[in-house]
């Protein structure tokens, strides 16, 4: 806090890294005050951070969030995950943050490590939560422009909803659907076409594998979403989008 305060960059993204190591240390050996207090303390940090406009200190909080919260969920840390994903939450959304387009990609991205853990160890009430958070980050990345942001969020959504199913995590697929629907809906009301096709894509691809697993319920609200969607001539869009883009792959991850 006393480097934030100072405005010195530098030293304070050096701790946060010492920090970090300490906080995944504890993770692993299941020390979960530990992790507790250290994803709180760069809560803190994270707030000093945004009022000294230290745009890379409060990426590198973002991802270590993202990592703790990754390791913590590894060894079916509940708790610790949803603190982690909270924080990262309220950073992707909260209008006391700068919210740039860096930090909303990597509050993407430190999200859906944690949301693929989560999922993967079947912790459903953490794995909603995520979901939650990852849609309303997409939402504000597509209502900002942001679409190379928009779009890693719907990939991780997709992502998070075709691991719901494998795991039977109804409600999880539920929500991931649904927020695929909330960027798509928000994306369209931009003019964000890409953003736009791959939630229908993503859609689609849920609704396949809801429908092979007998989880109807997203694979209705899956379905509602594209009858939505296709009133959009989808069709016609995917034709224009292959025009423009010469052979080149749609739809990649953005690094930072």
């Amino acid at each position: 806090m006393k480097y934030a305060k100072e405005g010195q960059e530098s030293d304070t993204r050096r701790l946060i890294q010492y920090i970090t190591k300490i906080g995944k240390a504890a993770a692993m050996a299941r020390l979960e005050p530990v992790v507790i207090n250290t994803l709180l303390l760069f809560s803190q940090v994270a707030r000093e951070a945004c009022r000294q406009h230290m745009e890379n200190v409060l990426v590198s909080i973002v991802l270590a969030f993202g990592e703790i919260g990754k390791v913590a969920a590894g060894q079916k840390m509940e708790i610790s995950a949803k603190i982690a994903a909270s924080c990262l939450g309220e950073i992707g959304n909260a209008t006391t943050f700068a919210r740039t387009r860096k930090e909303t990609i990597a509050v993407i991205f430190a999200l859906g490590e944690i949301g693929k853990s989560v999922t993967s160890q079947s912790l459903g009430d953490a794995a909603n939560s995520i979901a939650a958070f990852l849609g309303e980050t997409g939402k504000v990345a597509a209502s900002l422009n942001f679409e190379d942001a928009a779009l890693n969020a719907e990939l991780l959504l997709q992502e998070i909803g075709t691991g719901a199913i494998e795991q039977n995590l109804k409600e999880t697929a539920d929500i991931s659907v649904r927020s695929l629907q909330d960027i798509g809906k928000t994306a369209d009301l931009q003019g964000l076409d890409r953003a736009l096709l791959q939630a229908a894509y993503s859609l689609e691809t849920i609704k396949f594998d809801a429908e092979d697993r007998y989880l109807m319920s997203a694979s209705i609200i899956a379905e509602v979403a594209l009858l939505h969607f296709e009133r959009l001539e989808i069709e016609k869009l995917e034709d224009k989008l292959n025009k423009t883009s010469r052979g080149k792959k749609k739809f990649l991850g953005t690094r930072l």
